[in-house]
């Protein structure tokens, strides 16, 4: 029996919108159009439901190739599957609790920047004339003139979807990673790069690299036999499956789950295993330590987990089946063992849950981070503006994570 091997991070995929040959337009043009409703008179609370404009830039060479020119149907399908899952209301585990609602709405972008209705929603499709697969390091580093392929990042959640360059190996390829967000210097929240208030109203044209989630866009579609790389749980007829997840495919990269993964480090969430920061990013550390800031995920040592899911493998024959209460076993820092559901963990994971503790954390960042779409909950506090009232160009001090 094959067995299917793979990791879990996050995705997107859309088909037909504007188009653009070439470069993509530079500038940071007022905004015509409200979408994300930051202008909106309600009460922001935890009753408050955030509407979050995403577009999909999708950097492509060769528009006959799918997995490059993705289809718009295909990254609406994700994003609709993407809502559920921070819903909270499908794919419970025997396993787990129930998840939270974080009371967040991503939907397809309507317009672009200069208020020009899209011919598709929530899709832009740009020609790439440099080397192709891209490097996802170097695309989202200091590079002041990759900015112009994203939109006003205050207003818009922009996704970058192309092949990623570098190992192809199937355990251990990249399928997404994420800018942090940051916090002003006043914030009281831990594990986000600060920035002095004099920053706080940051737009696009102060910024000296690409603010955004960058997609492997190879696994937004589909598998050499024609599958879509995702469980069966968003099409199967009962719709919590997972309940009975023996009996349920298990796919490690399930490209829902990895764009919910990724959106959730855009909005503040870290992994749930130990890290350690290094070289602007985060590394796995063997020291078990609580490194999410949030004390209702359980941290282990991912390094040992791994080593052990290998083995593990490694000791079962090919006509035997994989028992997945084994590979989405973990033994926490207290010594406990528990079965794996967090978005912020990958790998083998039920990958359906966010906490009480994730969800307030992601509140916290669209209530007061710049560079967040959506109303502010102090609304006299400078955390945004597209006036263009802070001048030179900030760099890249905040942190990238896959």
């Amino acid at each position: 029996m094959k067995k299917n091997i793979y990791m879990c991070l996050a995705v997107l995929a859309l088909f037909l919108a504007s188009c653009s040959e070439g470069d993509a337009p530079s500038g940071s043009p007022k905004v015509a159009v409200d979408e994300d409703e930051d202008k909106t008179t309600a009460v922001i609370d935890e009753s408050y439901t955030y509407k979050l404009p995403v577009i999909f830039h999708v950097l492509y060479q060769d528009a006959s190739d799918e997995s490059q020119y993705i289809p718009q149907e295909r990254l609406r399908q994700i994003l609709a599957n993407v809502n559920d899952l921070y819903a909270g209301n499908v794919y419970a585990s025997q396993w787990d609790s129930e998840s939270e609602d974080i009371r967040v709405r991503f939907v397809l972008a309507e317009y672009d920047e200069r208020g020009r209705k899209l011919p598709v929603p929530g899709v832009e499709y740009v020609k790439w004339n440099g080397t192709y697969p891209i490097d996802p390091y170097d695309f989202m580093g200091n590079h002041k003139d990759y900015v112009r392929y994203i939109w006003e990042p205050n207003e818009y959640i922009n996704v970058m979807m192309y092949h990623f360059a570098g190992d192809d190996d199937s355990q251990s390829e990249t399928l997404g990673i994420t800018h942090m967000p940051y916090a002003i210097e006043d914030d009281d929240i831990e594990g986000l790069t600060k920035i002095g208030t004099d920053k706080a109203g940051i737009t696009k044209s102060n910024l000296g690299f690409a603010y955004c989630a960058s997609i492997n866009s190879k696994y937004a579609w589909k598998d050499a036999g024609g599958n879509y790389y995702e469980s069966d749980r968003y099409t199967n007829a009962d719709h919590r499956m997972f309940r009975q997840a023996q009996s349920t495919e298990l796919i490690a990269k399930d490209m829902n789950v990895t764009l919910a993964h990724e959106l959730g480090h855009y909005l503040g969430l870290h992994h749930t295993f130990a890290e350690r920061e290094e070289d602007g990013g985060y590394e796995m550390t063997d020291d078990c330590a609580d490194t999410d800031y949030c004390g209702d995920t359980p941290s282990y040592v991912r390094k040992g987990y791994v080593d052990g899911v290998h083995q593990y493998m490694n000791s079962v024959s090919s006509e035997e089946p994989l028992k997945v209460s084994v590979l989405m076993a973990r033994t926490g820092c207290d010594g406990k063992e528990f079965q794996s559901a967090n978005f912020m963990d990958y790998f083998f994971t039920l990958g359906f849950k966010f906490s009480a503790e994730q969800k307030a954390r992601m509140r916290h960042v669209l209530y007061y981070s710049p560079l967040i779409p959506g109303p502010k909950k102090e609304r006299t506090r400078a955390t945004r503006t597209l006036k263009g009232s802070v001048k030179g160009i900030v760099e890249l001090p905040i942190r990238i994570v896959k």
